[in-house]
């Protein structure tokens, strides 16, 4: 929920962890105003807050929270590693293999839900590098079981979209200006750091190409179209997504818009046929989340459809007293008069 929709009694649905994998505070906490100032400081923008009613809507998750958890805990002990014991010892063996056997589990138990997968928990809320991660992962797995790729090319595409990001622990720090060339340099240390521990040649080139345009004018070899390799143009997608919903939820910029600009850019940013069934795979807006409509009615989504990402069935947030239930249930695909306009929780 965005923290200014935050009022104090309001009990945490799951950790706060900064960037630096610090935890901020526990799940379960209740918050009082001095909690929700001191997260306003620290940049905070979206607190995960307990919701019976989403809580019983989200049940079905693309895979156990256990199994997630196990992915986070195995990612999480190679991503903060430090920087010189990397370019010392490498990546460890013990975490890579454990980390492909976990990510085997998740490949298993997408493919179990991949029929009902516009309605069940896939991206989670972007607050880390590793959520972003494991964001991109589980969502180009998707996509990739949806496209019918083989298994052992879903276990590269998976690898590959979980250590695109993994240059970034080893780069030399930049000034973080425009200008500043280094900023388009994390790709390459992140192929460079993946071949050295032979991790596996697509799974590097996935690292290499993940900001790679299908115009051309990507970095940072500016390849174009079939020059990038299919596996690399997907986690694109599921990158470029992930974080623009991640900077939406601080911005206010409407889901639907982020979802019509990237089709515009089929075959200028994206691959159209891989664009096309990521958004087949992927809601806008998950099951379970709690959303503003342009009536400034609450509602929850509580179904969607593949091709009508923009226009889930909701419930309205107002209780029937009297029933003690939720109020209307309503197909926004046949009322074009009543649109989503935020999401004050997911």
């Amino acid at each position: 929920m965005l923290i200014n929709e935050i009022k104090a009694g309001m009990v945490l649905a799951r950790d706060i962890i900064d960037d630096n994998g610090t935890l901020l505070l526990e799940k379960g906490i209740a918050l009082t105003e001095y909690y929700i100032a001191r997260l306003t400081q620290l940049g905070v923008t979206n607190i995960p807050i307990y919701d019976p009613y989403a809580a019983e809507l989200k049940k079905p998750n693309v895979i156990a929270p256990e199994v997630r958890e196990e992915l986070t805990l195995c990612f999480r002990s190679l991503f903060y590693k430090k920087t010189q014991d990397i370019l010392d010892s490498g990546l460890r063996t013990m975490y890579l293999k454990q980390i492909r056997q976990t990510v085997g589990k998740v490949i298993n138990e997408t493919e179990q839900n991949l029929g009902q997968i516009v309605n069940v928990q896939v991206r989670q809320p972007n607050e880390t590098e590793i959520d972003h991660a494991i964001n991109v992962c589980l969502m180009s797995i998707a996509t990739g079981l949806y496209i019918k790729l083989p298994r052992p090319v879903i276990m590269d595409l998976a690898l590959g979209a979980l250590f695109h990001d993994l240059g970034k622990m080893i780069m030399p720090a930049i000034d973080g200006s425009a200008a500043d060339p280094g900023r388009f340099l994390h790709p390459v240390y992140g192929q460079q750091l993946l071949i050295k521990n032979k991790v596996g040649g697509i799974i590097s080139r996935i690292a290499a190409e993940h900001h790679e345009r299908y115009d051309g004018q990507g970095y940072p070899s500016g390849l174009a179209g079939k020059e990038i390799h299919p596996l690399s143009r997907l986690v694109t997608i599921a990158n470029y997504f992930d974080n623009t919903m991640a900077a939406a939820a601080k911005t206010g910029e409407s889901r639907s818009t982020i979802m019509i600009n990237m089709l515009a850019n089929a075959n200028v940013l994206f691959d159209m046929y891989l664009l096309r069934a990521f958004f087949h795979t992927t809601p806008l807006y998950p099951v379970g989340c709690l959303v503003r409509l342009n009536t400034n009615q609450k509602a929850y989504v509580i179904k969607n459809k593949v091709r009508f990402a923009p226009t889930p069935t909701i419930q309205i947030a107002e209780r029937n007293t009297r029933a003690n239930s939720q109020g209307q249930i309503i197909d926004l695909a046949i009322k074009p008069q009543l649109t989503i306009v935020d999401v004050i929780a997911e």
